[in-house]
């Protein structure tokens, strides 16, 4: 599991991952799991028996089986009574990760709630305004200063205050803009 999802990701979500996971732990241990990555019929059932429903599409409707598998809860099913359980005595997950996803990020900020992570964002060098605005720092951490030969129109990148010319046009470099 990815703890840079923990910060954008519903707990009810996580919870599901950590479950859907712990289904394939148990199928190792106690089963027989399919080919690399195949999510089988026991699996299946071992997932439905705790609450969680197999779908491909993470939807009612979806297989059950398959090569790539997401989930849902069943209402009132086991996961989502001891869900419920574990957020009325106020949960919390911790983690360690500098950076939410950038997926989960950029849904964030596209529905207005770039506020939630305004300390993310100012430290990936975005600032978010009084209303809600994006800008982004535009900081020139280079020690290094753009020269133009105002004639061939040559470029370097050199220490300040350098005198130099340039060789083909015999023309001191200036400071670019």
């Amino acid at each position: 599991m990815n703890p840079a999802y923990f910060a954008v990701c519903p707990p009810e979500e996580i919870m599901q991952t950590l479950v859907h996971e712990m289904a394939h732990l148990w199928q190792y241990h106690f089963g027989k799991p399919g080919r690399r990555g195949y999510h089988n019929k026991e699996w299946a059932d071992k997932m439905e028996s705790i609450g969680l429903m197999p779908s491909s599409t993470g939807k009612p409707g979806g297989a059950r089986t398959g090569d790539s598998m997401a989930d849902y809860a069943i209402e009132g099913g086991q996961f989502m009574d001891e869900y419920n359980k574990l957020m009325k005595d106020d949960f919390r997950i911790s983690w360690m990760d500098r950076f939410p996803a950038r997926d989960r990020l950029l849904e964030a900020i596209a529905s207005g709630n770039a506020d939630q992570f305004a300390g993310d964002l100012e430290a990936m060098g975005i600032e978010v305004g009084e209303d809600g605005e994006l800008t982004i720092k535009n900081e020139n951490k280079s020690n290094r200063i753009k020269y133009t030969c105002s004639m061939c129109e040559t470029n370097i990148w050199g220490k300040p205050d350098l005198n130099v010319m340039c060789g083909d046009c015999n023309v001191a470099f200036e400071v670019a803009n």
